[in-house]
């Protein structure tokens, strides 16, 4: 059965505070290859990056500006907090805000979710109607 867009973000929402706990515990700040520092944790097949505030952030390519003006849309920016989850290929892209706003960039379902809560040791229950509409 497909997720409603509430349930996929409740379920990223979730998944976002596990990763957090494992990152927390086990990570590394890490420039890697960008200049970005982020605070990285390996965990099985699993690396997961969280980006704070304190991270500048370089601003959008000027293109990406231009092409966003050209269709009336917003100029594309980040958000203070971001959070990546690679298993090998990019699973989950989600960041948010200090006021409780997310933005889900992307989710890909799949067995690396059970590899991500174990070592969190949180229990994911299923969703009801209350924890969609908040």
């Amino acid at each position: 059965m497909r997720m409603t867009k509430d349930e996929k973000i409740a379920r990223s929402i979730a998944l976002r505070d596990a990763a957090l706990i494992v990152v927390k515990r086990a990570g590394t700040w890490d420039a890697g290859s960008s200049q970005i520092k982020l605070l990285t944790a390996r965990v099985g097949t699993l690396l997961i990056g969280y980006r704070t505030p304190f991270q500048r952030l370089p601003e959008a390519p000027e293109q990406m500006k231009y092409f966003a003006a050209q269709h009336g849309k917003p100029s594309p920016e980040s958000w203070p907090y971001g959070l990546d989850v690679w298993a090998p290929k990019k699973v989950m892209c989600i960041e948010w805000d200090d006021q409780g706003n997310v933005l889900l960039v992307s989710l890909r379902r799949g067995e690396w979710e059970a590899e991500l809560i174990e070592p969190a040791g949180v229990e994911l229950r299923p969703l009801t109607i209350d924890d969609i509409k908040g």
